[in-house]
């Protein structure tokens, strides 16, 4: 780039630039090829600048005169406000102005980023409430179809991008963590694995009703096992390989653990000196080891692969299931004998009742009964005897056996309800992992669609519209490039199949369309954010030597997911340390530039903005003018003397260093005032 050249340029600056050449020819700028020219390096912009006020269009006028050529519109204000922002905000007249606006001075808006501060996912898990509420992921959809039209009305087409942490997780036994090159490199804390905690969700209701920690134990009784491997029978006399382990009924049958009324015939040990059943706590690591083993052997029975915090849950209610059915088992034990005592009394009562009608007073006296009752209570023999009609004796005991069949249908139907809850539970309580993850996946698709709807009917469009998740933190599902990936390419197949049968997609034009409408966004600064969880190699080990081992993680990473080819933008931002940061690129830690290369040499072709506004404080511009600097762009004044080169410095010090850019331009170059913008916005 040269700057201080062409004869209209001294009137156009603030300052007076131009040297005297003494003698000799004028030596030809030096310029090496820049990793990306500058007009392919944009910034972003924000709907609200907190220090000026400013809004939409005065920002991006702003960055206009700074020298950007791209731009990422941000959306963050609140969405409580009735006035003043989302796209909600913005009529035809206003979007036509911004895209004129952009369109007059030649520069590209290629794309927006939805609010962080009120929508970090589309799965609907609201971190406030802790739940999945199905009416936030509606909402926050309908959000960002509503960006989606106002991305096609402004810049007619680019990128839609949502900070994604999808739902709460734990990083040390997260799926990518657990088994590769990289497994266990990454902990949330250091004693993550011993207080980590899984979380499960009623799929009917989206709460999350249960807690599993990895630090808590769960009991259990100890019932009877095979001790070896053998051939034995079921409880249905059918051959069955038993291996050891596995639960015996009292006759030594195999048990099928996925019979639940069979956990009924399971033989407790009993402790005869401390008279009680034996049991015994189950720990994290046997749960995880019993759920690899579960799903070895049963998945298929079951239909789906439980994870570890699955199957403490099922432990857990299994346990409050058997004892619901013991009890009531217990209640219902004499059962069948009481109903037939309780008919065989109604059939004497109407024998008596037919004998004592035919009887004189005389004669019924003579075959009245002792009421035992009154001696059966404690200290009886102290009591009279008395003496009833046979009717009256038998209508007590009529009377006694229905109270007592009372408490036993209330007590024992009581107990089956809460037992067939209980299963009701096993059946529909998940892991917050697959069910937000399924929720995520299906809301992302639907916003695919909607942008192919909208690049067909808008007429503003006129290049494609993609949307797609933001690389989140480390704390949350879509913080990790896998699984970035993950949440883009099944998303992508989801569409796939609405597609083909919703709209009659052959399924290969369903999947090139997918692929065009489903990308997302890479922030270098959230991949750079995991440095604060890359395990050390030895407790001797300098940060230098860790940096240096996570910087080549880092670039490992990018060249993953270009190769995935899921990243349709990148926020090229840098920090200093691994807490969030957003310095221009090169003035961190981090390989931003060389992640930015090596997407380009891998054929990226999505949209670069920088978003290193922390340093404007220190000088307007330096989001910009330190992106340039740092990839690469070569200035040159051919005002100085042959062989002298301008200094980036002299630049940043001189027109971008001032607070505000000059507000007019002079000569056969201003604009006559016959027409200008509605807003009153300058032309230029």
């Amino acid at each position: 780039m040269q700057f201080s050249s062409g004869p209209n340029y001294n009137p156009m600056d603030m300052e007076y630039h131009s040297r005297e050449f003494h003698g000799g020819s004028r030596d030809k700028p030096t310029l090496e090829k820049p990793i990306m020219p500058i007009n392919e390096l944009g910034i972003t912009v924000v709907e609200k600048d907190p220090i000026t006020g400013g809004g939409f269009i005065q920002n991006v006028d702003a960055a206009i005169r700074m020298g950007a050529s791209k731009m990422q519109l941000v959306f963050n204000q609140s969405s409580q406000q009735a006035i003043g922002g989302r796209p909600k905000a913005y009529g035809k007249e206003v979007r036509e102005n911004i895209r004129e606006l952009a369109r007059a001075n030649e520069v590209a808006i290629e794309g927006v980023e939805m609010p962080t501060s009120s929508m970090s996912n589309l799965s609907g898990f609201d971190p406030q409430r802790f739940n999945i509420s199905e009416q936030k992921r509606q909402t926050d959809l309908q959000e960002v179809k509503d960006a989606i039209k106002f991305l096609g009305d402004v810049a007619g087409g680019g990128g839609v991008d949502i900070w994604s942490q999808e739902f709460t997780r734990n990083i040390v036994d997260a799926d990518w963590n657990m088994k590769g090159k990289h497994a266990g490199k990454f902990e949330a804390y250091e004693t993550e694995d011993n207080f980590a905690t899984e979380y499960l969700v009623d799929k009917r209701t989206g709460q999350v009703m249960q807690e599993v920690r990895h630090s808590s134990d769960i009991y259990e009784p100890v019932y009877d096992e095979a001790k070896e491997e053998n051939w034995g029978k079921d409880r249905d006399e059918k051959d069955v390989l038993i291996k050891k382990g596995d639960w015996l009924d009292i006759d030594g049958k195999w048990i099928d653990p996925l019979d639940k009324e069979q956990l009924l015939h399971r033989v407790p040990k009993w402790d005869d000196t401390n008279k009680k059943f034996v049991t015994r706590p189950v720990d994290w690591k046997e749960i995880v080891k019993r759920t690899s083993d579960f799903n070895e052997r049963y998945s298929k029975q079951v239909g789906s692969v439980l994870d570890p915090g699955e199957y403490a849950f099922r432990l857990q209610l299994e346990n409050k299931w058997i004892q619901a059915r013991g009890h009531s088992l217990f209640y219902t034990t004499r059962y069948n004998n009481e109903i037939k005592q309780r008919n065989a009394l109604k059939d004497a009562l109407s024998y008596y009742e037919k004998l004592e009608a035919t009887m004189s007073p005389e004669e019924v006296d003579k075959i009245m009964m002792e009421d035992s009752s009154l001696k059966q209570t404690t200290g009886g023999q102290f009591i009279p005897t008395a003496y009833k009609r046979p009717t009256e004796i038998i209508k007590e005991s009529i009377e006694q056996a229905e109270h007592h069949l009372k408490h036993v249908h209330e007590a024992s139907a009581a107990s089956d309800a809460q037992a067939d809850e209980v299963l009701r539970s096993m059946e529909e309580v998940v892991s917050l992992k697959k069910f937000a993850k399924d929720k995520a996946i299906d809301s992302y698709s639907d916003a695919g669609i909607f942008a192919l709807d909208e690049e067909k009917h808008n007429k503003n469009v006129t290049r494609t519209i993609h949307v797609g998740p933001e690389i989140g933190w480390p704390t949350g599902y879509g913080g990790h490039p896998d699984e970035f990936i993950e949440l883009i390419q099944e998303s992508r197949k989801k569409m796939v199949k609405k597609l083909v049968k919703d709209r009659g997609y052959s399924k290969s034009e369903a999947k090139d369309v997918a692929e065009k409408h489903l990308k997302g966004c890479f922030d270098t600064s959230h991949l750079g954010m995991w440095l604060n969880h890359f395990k050390k190699e030895h407790p001797q080990e300098t940060e230098e030597h860790r940096l240096k081992r996570f910087n080549n993680w880092y670039m490992e990473m990018v060249d993953k997911m270009q190769g995935a080819g899921v990243i349709g933008s990148v926020q090229a931002v840098d920090s200093a340390s691994g807490a969030h940061g957003h310095l221009p690129p090169g003035q961190g830690i981090f390989p931003v530039v060389e992640a930015v290369d090596l997407l380009k040499s891998k054929g990226f072709t999505g949209f670069v903005v920088s978003e290193g506004h922390e340093e404007e404080q220190f000088g307007r511009g330096r989001i910009l003018l330190q992106t340039w600097r740092a990839f690469g762009a070569d200035i040159t004044d051919s005002y100085f003397a042959p062989g002298a080169q301008t200094r980036w410095s002299d630049v940043a010090e001189s027109y971008f260093g001032h607070a505000n850019p000059p507000p007019y331009i002079v000569g056969q170059y201003r604009p006559s005032d016959d027409w200008v913008f509605w807003s009153g916005v300058p032309l230029e």
